[in-house]
């Protein structure tokens, strides 16, 4: 007869090695195709599920390596469903598409993950519905575009646009001749490095932070979010910031000089700088050098005033200072 301790133990035996119900079967396909692109060509990719990784370098070939995954209860439904994975792609004149197909429903339990290696100089479109984009080393025009998801484009020499619903946006040691967008609905963005004529950032429920960057024009909103910037101004530079709820903060190196215009609702603003403040149109007496410390808002200038500042916050700080 089977002791007591004896049954315990095979029971626990039987617990650890048996295969709960909730596990699932995962099963992937390697996919590996090369194409030739020329100099000035484009690669557009557009996924479902799934991280992109594009990293650009020499010679014109370009390397498309994918792994298609699935992961349902059962490894024979999970084969089956990995066979409806269709990637296709489509060599034009001096242009290849990358398109991956999947069966309906809409919630199909698979994704395709793709690393992708391409000649620097091409321009590239990158799209996905849920998964991260990595983008290194593009000196052609880049545009991203997720649903679900983060992008970060790093050394890019002709960056055009990021959009983001749900993920944060991360730009370093980026450059553009034409003006840049990124945006994100819920998320951040991070801007290091950048030397650009004009960018727009726009959050809504997120921070926004810009360091170290050479740039003429910007426009950063936010509607629930800080803003922050911080490194040079440029010669005849113009900035906006605006945040709904949230503080605004600028930290400047360097001697250049700025104009500047803020104001919020119900926080101050402040500045370590000595802002010649000029009284508004219709009031006498309200210049003066100095910002008082319960000032919600002002319009003056610092040195020789060639930069432009317009900051505004509805419940949120402003403040200037030193780096």
């Amino acid at each position: 007869m089977m002791t007591a301790t004896r049954a315990l133990a095979v029971a626990a035996l039987a617990l650890v090695t048996a295969s709960p119900a909730w596990a699932q079967a995962d099963v992937s396909e390697k996919f590996s195709k090369t194409v030739h692109l020329d100099e000035n060509g484009t690669f557009d990719l557009t996924n479902i599920s799934g991280n992109i990784t594009v990293t650009g370098g020499s010679g014109r070939d370009v390397t498309i390596e994918a792994i298609k995954r699935v992961q349902r209860p059962r490894e024979n439904a999970a084969r089956l469903l990995l066979q409806m994975i269709d990637i296709q792609v489509v060599e034009q004149a001096n242009r290849v598409e990358v398109r991956t197909i999947y069966p309906r429903p809409r919630n199909f339990p698979g994704s395709v993950e793709f690393t992708v290696a391409l000649p620097e100089d091409v321009n590239v479109t990158l799209k996905t519905v849920t998964g991260n984009i990595r983008a290194t080393n593009i000196k052609g025009e880049l545009r991203a575009d997720v649903v679900i998801g983060n992008i970060t484009a790093t050394g890019a020499k002709k960056l055009e646009a990021l959009k983001c619903v749900t993920g944060d946006v991360e730009i370093v040691d980026a450059a553009a001749d034409d003006p840049v967008t990124a945006s994100t609905v819920s998320g951040g963005i991070t801007v290091r490095g950048l030397r650009a004529r004009a960018i727009q950032l726009n959050s809504v429920s997120g921070n926004i932070r810009v360091d170290d960057s050479q740039i003429e024009r910007m426009m950063a909103k936010a509607v629930q979010g800080n803003l922050d910037f911080a490194g040079e101004l440029s010669r005849n530079g113009r900035y906006e910031l605006v945040s709904h709820s949230g503080d605004i903060k600028l930290q400047l190196a360097g001697n250049t000089g700025f104009e500047v215009q803020a104001n919020s609702f119900s926080g101050t603003v402040r500045s370590d700088f000595a802002v010649n403040r000029r009284a508004a149109a219709g009031a006498e007496g309200r210049g003066g050098v100095g910002i008082p410390p319960d000032a919600r808002a002002v319009r003056g200038a610092f040195g020789d005033a060639s930069a432009m500042l317009m900051l505004r916050a509805f419940s949120g700080n402003i403040a200037i200072a030193r780096r």
